[in-house]
């Protein structure tokens, strides 16, 4: 059982790493891996996706590189078009292009809630409010293929008396959640549970919830019911959230925890939250729990909530809740709120949990507020910290917000929203009601290991910087620092290391920061994200407010701040004349602090009052006095585990240590980052995969990899078809975040194959006439295989030549079409004229003829794979074709006034190439492999035009 977030289910990887790299073949799709292992933040720049014309989008799945939507909609655009496509409810599209696949046509006749991929990704599980599937009857949860769309037979329509909202899809049963009471006719109140593969309702799942949340109060009154799921990766484990009370006569509001047995689910008696029991606007809403996600590794997740916003709630924000923690009023790890804006939705990934809704900000404390401290902009989406929920610099924003983005979904790709409104950005960005944030181009997290000693420990007084080593029982003798970049230093208020930066704070009531490596410091750079350039003048809705976000209330305090330190997600400080550590919340990569502060329990001690120097490392707060004295005391997240300890050693009481200047511990140096990869080969086509590449002190950023052959490639997990047999020398070169590379290169060996099949000759003519004629080459012997291949500039389809048969589908695009006829040589074949008539009216046209000897006599091709471009390029790649391990021929066509050369790409063979003449001419290159390629994936080869335009490009196998 594989996890993927609520609406697209567990999708569960049991496929070879070869066959999901072309999961769009005829072979059949494939699903992909779970969802959300990302080692970037993603761009905050859109990718292409398709613009949906009303509705809202309500579900989203990815399945290899196609992408399915549903919801609330029935009109569609491509990218950068104006003709409407009806796509009612539910469509499928290329990740890469944003285009619409029109093949898939489920025509449904309401909306969709939920989608979920089989493990092979050949057929999506489909919910929703709906009764109709084309013309059959059906009621609200269907099983289609994700080919056509059309309905798979043999999985029966459980006929849910009510709407179907969740599915999640754990090993063989899918189970389901929603606002009926019963399903084939056997009640299931809430929930339930089927057999997968025929759809027949089982007794696992049995869990019945009951009781609108408001009972007795409030006047909003929603159906009773769970809407949304999270299912833990490991399978043992469902969340449940929604409109109840209880769940199997226990209390359990709004959320509750089952665990997946192997033979039954039952509600876990060892967990409850009493955080979702007050009512928030209960006039407004019944239920305020909106969306669930489990994290890839499964130890939290994390509830998104409407609800306006009250003190003391979680109403209006996302809670994480560590799986670890039991017990009957389980609190939240952390709370990161907006204030008095809904979020409707959440997916987790490996390093960010994002969040949307209609939110103005994040980083809230005082609920129904606006203009309050610590806030930030982040309009209608937001990543947070997984660690403690503090907003990361990801900002795209949508405005106008609308209702909100009511589905969010991360996948190693990067993530999509689903919303109802029509830009990304301030109106930047169209991508109505759909929208993906490719990890590609992004970047790279901010973590920290918390310091361990013995390290450098430097001292800032005047324009001075000294360093010692600290071991904790002991510390050296100061030496200067000659360094660089330095200013004076006798207002700064306490200071710490964030990777290469050093973040302190100043009696100007700021926090600051400048790179520091030991030697050198950078610019002074005020820390500000409350204040985001790019939203801070734009005005929320219709009066005069703006997304500038406030400065917490750490900056008013920072003049009486006596020492700062970072650890584990918090800044530890102390304050004049205050005899306890405060902490609040911080991110190491955005460098928003939090909005609330906390006291470490038990941190009281009269001798704060006197701090000068506070640093955290080996598990402990370092606190120097102004008396020369060294106390310290074990603090871990946030919790003191011990009492203050007098530290006493060689140099440690040596005057003046600790009482003057302001101390941190050092940057370490970059650790440089180790490469390492494997490969998976299926004939010509190979799989490499570099995510096992580490950087000990940080993120592996980038892969750069050549092939060996000339080919190059970027990203973790990309894929190669060699042109021909032979040994090849594969590098891979990674990058982390500071510049550092590392570098590793095997080898990788594609076996040939044995043929019989040699190649004789060919023929090829470019016109502009009503027919096109080339002969069969003069070396042509009887039984000898033939292919003809025309792409002439029209959308009419030529009628095959006299003899010939076609093999494949015609390919077009843009006003050219391709074709393909294959025939068996006769005797008196060699050197008699092929002619393609294309009526009436002159046609710009190119034609080749290849003869080649050894092919099957009941004809050469055994399979054809054509694909059509819709944007113009000069880089023209072809698709993929199964082959049985014989030769292939590639054949590209574009339409150009422009082209005057066609390339063809290294490994190949040159067998036709035909430029034509005049406005609009078509052009046409044919190659082949030169000999037998292995048995699998052949194609991905690429023809390089002199000019860019839209193209067709054709892959014939032969045996």
């Amino acid at each position: 059982m594989r996890r993927g977030h609520r609406r697209t289910g567990i999708v569960v990887l049991l496929l070879a790493l070869v066959a999901a790299l072309f999961a769009a073949e005829a072979s059949g799709p494939t699903a992909l891996a779970a969802p959300a292992h990302q080692r970037l933040i993603p761009s905050a720049v859109p990718g292409r996706t398709p613009n949906l014309l009303d509705g809202r989008t309500l579900a989203i799945a990815e399945v290899g590189s196609r992408v399915f939507v549903g919801g609330t909609f029935t009109l569609a655009q491509n990218p950068d078009t104006s003709a409407q496509l009806s796509t009612p409810y539910l469509l499928a599209y290329d990740r890469g292009t944003g285009v619409v696949d029109q093949a898939f046509a489920p025509a449904l006749d309401g909306s969709v809630t939920a989608i979920v991929a089989t493990p092979d990704g050949s057929a999506l599980y489909v919910a929703g409010t709906f009764k109709l599937a084309g013309t059959t009857k059906v009621r609200n949860l269907i099983k289609i293929s994700t080919s056509t769309g059309a309905l798979v037979p043999g999985f029966k329509n459980p006929s849910p008396n009510g709407s179907v909202l969740d599915l999640a899809l754990v090993g063989s049963r899918l189970l389901v959640a929603g606002t009926f009471t019963t399903v084939a006719t056997l009640p299931r109140a809430g929930l339930a549970s089927l057999d997968a593969t025929t759809g027949d309702v089982d007794e696992y799942l049995k869990v019945a919830v009951d009781t609108n949340h408001n009972w007795p109060s409030g006047t909003a009154k929603a159906p009773v019911g769970v809407g949304k799921l999270a299912a833990s990766p490991d399978g043992t484990r469902l969340v449940a959230i929604g409109n109840f009370k209880h769940a199997d006569g226990l209390d359990r509001d709004q959320v509750v925890m089952i665990r997946l047995g192997a033979d039954s689910a039952v509600v876990d008696p060892d967990w409850k939250t009493l955080r979702y029991t007050p009512a928030c606007s209960k006039n407004s809403f019944d239920s305020y729990v909106r969306d669930v996600d489990f994290s890839p590794d499964g130890s939290y997740f994390v509830v998104a909530s409407s609800g306006a916003g009250y003190n003391g709630t979680l109403c209006d924000s996302a809670a994480r809740f560590d799986v670890a923690t039991t017990g009957q009023d389980v609190q939240p790890t952390w709370q990161a709120a907006t204030g008095q804006d809904s979020l409707l939705s959440v997916s987790i990934a490996d390093n960010v949990v994002y969040v949307g809704g209609h939110q103005k900000w994040m980083n809230a404390i005082q609920s129904g507020a606006d203009e309050q401290a610590g806030q930030v902009p982040r309009p209608g989406l937001a990543a947070l910290d997984p660690q403690n929920g503090m907003p990361l610099s990801w900002n795209p924003g949508r405005h106008p917000r609308g209702i909100g983005a009511e589905e969010l979904l991360a996948t190693d790709s990067g993530v999509y929203v689903g919303s109802d409104t029509e830009y990304i950005g301030n109106g930047e960005y169209r991508r109505a009601r759909l929208a993906f944030f490719p990890v590609e181009g992004g970047s790279a997290p901010v973590t920290q290991a918390d310091p361990v000693l013995p390290r450098s420990l430097y001292r800032l007084s005047g324009t001075t910087v000294t360093t010692r080593q600290f071991a904790g029982s002991s510390i050296t003798a100061p030496t200067t620092v000659t360094t660089t970049g330095g200013a004076n230093w006798n207002n700064v208020r306490g200071a710490f290391m964030i990777g290469s930066k050093l973040v302190y704070g100043s009696t100007d009531s700021k926090l600051h920061y400048r790179t520091f490596d030991g030697a050198a410091f950078g610019p002074d750079t005020v820390i500000d994200p409350y204040n985001d350039p790019y939203w801070s003048s734009v005005t929320t809705s219709g009066g005069t407010q703006t997304y500038r976000g406030r400065v917490p209330t750490l900056y008013g305090q920072l003049s009486n701040v006596t020492g700062m330190a970072y650890a584990d997600g918090r800044i530890y400080y102390t304050r004049s004349l205050q005899g306890k550590v405060f902490w609040r919340w911080f991110s190491p990569q955005s460098l928003i602090v939090g909005a609330a502060e906390f006291t470490v329990p038990s941190s009281n001690f009269p001798l704060l009052q006197d701090v000068r120097n506070l640093v955290y490392a080996d598990g402990q707060l370092w606190a120097g006095m102004s008396t020369n004295q060294l106390w310290r005391l074990p603090v871990t997240d946030g919790v003191a585990g011990g009492a203050w300890t007098r530290v006493s050693g060689s140099g440690i009481d040596t005057s003046p240590v600790w009482s003057s200047g302001t101390m941190f511990l050092g940057p370490l140096a970059n650790q440089q980052p180790t490469a390492a990869f494997t490969s998976s080969c299926a004939g010509q086509a190979c799989a490499f995969d570099g995510r096992g590449s580490v950087d000990a002190d940080g993120t592996v950023t980038s892969w750069a990899w050549t092939f060996g052959d000339g080919g190059t490639a970027t990203g973790p997990q990309p894929s190669h078809v060699y042109a021909a047999p032979g040994s090849y020398d594969v590098t891979l070169t990674v990058t982390d975040e500071n510049g550092g590379t590392g570098t590793t290169t095997q080898p990788v060996v594609i076996q040939g194959g044995t043929s019989q099949v040699g190649y004789r000759d060919s023929t090829g003519k470019a016109t502009n006439a009503t027919s096109i004629v080339s002969p069969i080459p003069a070396t042509t012997q009887p039984g000898d295989g033939l292919v003809a291949v025309v792409s002439a500039a029209t959308t009419v389809v030529p009628a095959a030549p006299a003899g010939w048969v076609q093999v494949g589908s015609p390919v077009a695009t843009d006003a050219m079409t391709t074709v393909v006829w294959q025939r068996v040589a006769a005797a008196d074949d060699a050197g008699r004229n092929v002619t393609v008539s294309f009526g009436a009216t002159a046609v710009k046209a190119t034609l080749s003829v290849l003869a080649y000897s050894g092919t099957d006599p009941g004809g050469p091709v055994a399979a054809v794979a054509g694909s059509a471009e819709t944007t113009a390029t000069t880089s023209h790649h072809s698709p993929l074709v199964t082959t049985p391990g014989n030769w292939v021929v590639t054949v590209w066509a574009d339409r150009s006034s422009a082209t005057t050369t066609f390339a063809e790409p290294a490994g190949s063979t040159v067998r036709q190439r035909l430029i034509g003449v005049g406005g609009a001419h078509a052009d046409q290159l044919v190659a082949d492999t030169g000999g037998p390629v292995a048995a699998g994936q052949y194609g991905d080869q690429v023809a390089t035009a002199d000019a860019a335009a839209k193209g067709t490009s054709v892959t014939i196998a032969l045996h």
